[in-house]
């Protein structure tokens, strides 16, 4: 005798596999699998928009860097449409997350039911997908929805996370079948991560051993292993210096003295200096993109530098540069073996004291020579002396605050002027780079981390597309803070000027007048229920932080910011404007 549908039998495998939280928009293909899941444990969240929903999960997944995901549910057609940019961001950002979607009834397949795409073939939307999901497929058949499912989770969770859709028709959603228990998750998704091969971690740790001027980087490989200690001693026993991405920020302690910075296109100089002067490159669970590598001109790789790269994802490896020792590891265990190589070989930090200090006296000359831009008192206000302010009210407040860094002008500064207290600093800017994307991720954010405040820097141009998920926030009664740096602009791309000598579509503005405009945010912020601030100097950032952190429901804060704020980047590059132009440090063939 039948017993239960698939929506049911998914929704108690996911129960089962501890799941928190599901976010979704409700619509006529998915009804059953928001019922089933209603009647569950797990804690369903309306979002305001499917967009909103997947970056509330993929906020979710990287405060928490560890199974179970969160689930996202939309109904088929122009709601499953929704999720495609969302998606990509949480896919090349290597998230985490579950995603079901609906579909109509599999009966009226290629006769155009609503909001099928049947132009080419029977109900093809998961062709969307494909380019930005782990894995996208189809139910097609009751019997076999859970299995299906199963396997796309385990997907998800395993290797390089990454988000996976399942889309079910509305009638397979709901049909009894001969479910009668739900499989123990732990047996069909616990699988143990790759652990690297021991000659090359003996190559590798000869190259470390004999180097003279050693530097690792690191990225969200060592967040999504869950690396933060491993990584700490290893570099303490070792004397190594360590950078980080800006994706990979807090990943370890920036008061550290092995902590160097940030190189790339958006970072400090001091870290650049060390990523020029290195002779041995250990890179872990990190990509070389244009952004890190400020475009591809730092590292001198094979000619003066030697590179140890370690990643999960064996694709990424020597996808940029050649390698000396290329690992496909979990970074926790790759660290770990690197550690009892070096021991063996009698290695220690005291032959690397001469290059910390000589990375540690760039340091200096860098602070000294930004010192006065953080200063700048406003009105109105500049980047660096709100990010240098702001972070000390994090860490006075509570130094565990949940903070996001959103995309635009904040690139050039939130790398290194804002010092982070924690390791639970995000940002979407490693690849992808959505706008709007940090403003509903708080809200997910906050619910992995609820005991601590959450903080979000958005650009004005980021908070106009994501802004009503503030609504979600005052649904649910959750304190946190978003600062919307309103500079009227899309100030990042407002550097087109250097290329074309004016300025286009970057400024909003009243046309008939050529006034700078925007809605006023503080009202749009009390419109939806939250608290509405204003900041623009430097001698309140500190006060309005504090008080913002502490308020018991939503803020927003408006942050009169200077359209006329320099550009930071401690390295020059630059854009390739001609077809038969490479690049300034092409990679040699």
């Amino acid at each position: 005798m039948p017993s239960m549908s698939p929506s049911v039998a998914i929704a108690k495998f996911l129960e089962a596999a501890g799941c928190e939280f599901f976010f979704g928009v409700v619509g006529h293909g998915n009804w059953a699998l928001l019922d089933a899941l209603e009647r569950t444990r797990i804690r369903g969240v309306r979002a305001r928009c499917e967009d909103h929903a997947v970056h509330m999960a993929d906020c979710y997944w990287r405060s928490k860097r560890r199974p179970p995901p969160a689930v996202v549910v939309a109904t088929g057609g122009p709601g499953a449409t929704n999720l495609i940019p969302a998606l990509a961001e949480a896919y090349y950002s290597s998230v985490a997350l579950v995603a079901l979607v609906g579909a109509g009834p599999s009966q009226w397949f290629d006769r155009g039911g609503i909001q099928e795409a049947y132009r080419e073939g029977p109900e093809e939307w998961i062709r969307l997908a494909k380019p930005v999901t782990k894995r996208a497929l189809m139910v097609n058949r009751p019997d076999t929805a859970l299995e299906m499912f199963l396997r796309a989770y385990k997907e998800a969770i395993t290797g390089r996370p990454g988000p996976v859709l399942v889309q079910i028709p509305f009638d397979i959603q709901a049909t009894p079948t001969d479910y009668r228990e739900i499989p123990d998750p732990r047996a069909w998704t616990r699988v143990a991560p790759p652990a690297p091969d021991p000659a090359a971690v003996e190559e590798a740790a000869a190259l470390l051993a004999a180097a003279e001027r050693p530097l690792v980087i690191v990225s969200t490989g060592v967040h999504n292993a869950r690396a933060w200690d491993d990584l700490r001693a290893f570099a303490e026993e070792f004397g190594l210096p360590v950078c980080t991405t800006f994706a990979g920020k807090g990943a370890f302690p920036e008061e550290h003295p092995c902590y160097v910075g940030i190189p790339g296109r958006f970072g400090d100089e001091h870290s650049v200096e060390a990523a020029r002067a290195c002779d041995v490159l250990l890179s872990i669970g990190n990509r070389f993109t244009d952004l890190t590598t400020a475009g591809w001109t730092l590292y001198d790789i094979p000619r003066a530098t030697r590179l140890i790269q370690v990643d999960v994802d064996p694709g990424e490896i020597a996808r940029v540069y050649p390698v000396e020792v290329g690992m496909i590891a979990d970074a926790r265990l790759a660290i770990t073996a690197l550690a009892r190589a070096l021991r063996a070989r009698g290695a220690s930090g005291e032959g690397r004291r001469a290059w910390l200090a000589r990375i540690d006296g760039w340091r200096r000359e860098w602070r000294q020579k930004t010192a006065p831009a953080r200063e700048k008192e406003g009105p109105p206000l500049d980047y660096a002396p709100l990010l240098d302010e702001a972070a000390r009210a994090v860490r006075d407040v509570d130094p565990e605050t949940s903070v996001l860094f959103d995309t635009g002008q904040i690139l050039c500064y939130g790398p290194s002027f804002f010092r982070a207290s924690s390791r639970h600093v995000h940002t979407n800017n490693g690849h992808f780079i959505r706008m709007g994307w940090s403003v509903p991720g708080l809200v997910g954010a906050r619910l992995a981390h609820p005991e601590h405040p959450a903080l979000a820097f958005t650009g004005d141009g980021s908070f106009f597309m994501t802004g009503t998920a503030v609504a979600t926030a005052v649904e649910y009664g959750l304190p946190m803070v978003w600062l919307v740096l309103n500079n009227r602009s899309m100030v990042f791309e407002r550097r087109m000027e250097k290329f074309y000598g004016q300025h286009v579509f970057c400024d909003y503005r009243i046309e008939a007048t050529g006034e700078p405009w925007n809605p006023d945010v503080v009202k749009m912020a009390e419109s939806m229920g939250a608290r509405g601030m204003r900041l623009e100097r430097r001698s309140e950032v500190y006060g309005v932080v504090t008080e913002a952190l502490r308020h018991p429901g939503p803020v927003v804060v408006d942050v009169s910011m200077d359209v006329a704020s320099a550009v930071y980047n401690p390295a020059s590059f630059r854009y390739a404007d001609s077809f038969a132009e490479r690049g300034l440090d092409a990679p040699p063939f």
